[in-house]
């Protein structure tokens, strides 16, 4: 594809980039408060997802007989979410262990999804399965070593927010590259 007309604002993924870029340094730099702020992020993560819980299983309740599970996840989930909102001690102290938990949770219900996609016929049900093993296995080795837990949880997080600031930047720089040519 060829484009005919320059591309405006170059520099917004340029700035986006170098943002990206200086905020994993910082987290690299500053673990713990990296760490303290992941702990707000989680504690809405986890809020989030009972919310979400709570509606996919009164939509489908009439479909799913297990649908009070997930009723009752979502509801303990919302619970969770909001004492790690109000109680940052409370995050800060065990956000490892209720991520680690959290997470076993989650590969045990991705391993039982997978099983549910494979009896109703998915083809590709096995990367539910495989992912949910992945999870559990991960969730096991942050339960075992906390503090391990926290400086993977920081130093991951800044990988991967670094990552997409390189992509970011370099993506506006060739942006504005291909403006030169025309």
């Amino acid at each position: 594809m060829k484009f005919t007309n320059k591309i405006n604002y170059w520099w917004i993924p340029v700035l986006t980039g170098v943002f990206l870029i200086a905020l994993s340094i910082f987290f690299i730099s500053k673990p713990v408060s990296a760490f303290l702020g992941f702990t707000v992020l989680f504690g809405w993560m986890i809020f989030t997802d009972g919310g979400m819980n709570l509606i996919f299983a009164i939509r489908n309740r009439k479909i799913f007989d297990s649908w009070i599970w997930h009723l009752l996840i979502g509801i303990f989930e919302i619970l969770v979410g909001v004492v790690l909102l109000f109680q940052p001690q409370i995050s800060a102290e065990s956000l490892i262990l209720f991520a680690g938990f959290w997470l076993m949770y989650s590969a045990v219900s991705k391993i039982s999804y997978s099983f549910v996609l494979k009896k109703s016929g998915t083809k590709n049900w096995w990367f539910t399965l495989i992912s949910g093993i992945i999870t559990f296995i991960f969730a096991f080795f942050m339960i075992a070593n906390p503090v391990l837990g926290i400086f993977g949880i920081v130093y991951l997080t800044s990988l991967t927010i670094l990552i997409s600031g390189i992509t970011a930047l370099i993506f506006g720089l060739q942006i504005r590259k291909l403006n030169k040519i025309f």
